[in-house]
């Protein structure tokens, strides 16, 4: 058996701690730009143990739960095919656990799930996602 060496796994820390901090200040450009749509903004980076959310503003009565996907470059595909179909489910799970901390019926509520797909610096907001 191989193992991986210490500068091997020094340098796949630094690449995961890299793209880590890369991804928050994505986040953080995306939440501009949503305040500047006019949202109201109510949390970021909601965790339970069914899954996370990036982003979660209102709109009036209506809860807007946001995913960022970003790329730096196209060389493994755009960024919106970066949300799959388990990450929907995952999201949809995270937006009950969401309300039920919240003490909401998900039933009464508005909701809407969008996605902000960042290629590069290009910002694409996909607004209500079906689900």
């Amino acid at each position: 058996m191989c193992f991986p060496s210490i500068t091997d796994l020094r340098e796949t820390t630094i690449k995961q701690w890299y793209a880590y901090e890369r991804g928050l200040a994505v986040e953080q450009q995306v939440k501009s730009y949503l305040l500047a749509q006019d949202l109201t903004f109510v949390t970021e980076n909601y965790k339970c143990k069914l899954g996370e959310i990036d982003l979660i503003f209102k709109s009036a009565q209506l809860w807007i739960f946001v995913e960022v996907k970003f790329r730096k470059d196209d060389d493994r595909g755009i960024a919106a095919e970066y949300f799959t179909s388990t990450k929907k489910s995952r999201m949809i799970r995270s937006i009950m656990c969401f309300f039920a901390e919240k003490q909401l019926n998900i039933h009464d509520q508005d909701i809407r799930l969008d996605l902000v797909a960042v290629d590069n610096q290009e910002i694409e907001w996909l607004q209500g996602i079906s689900y």
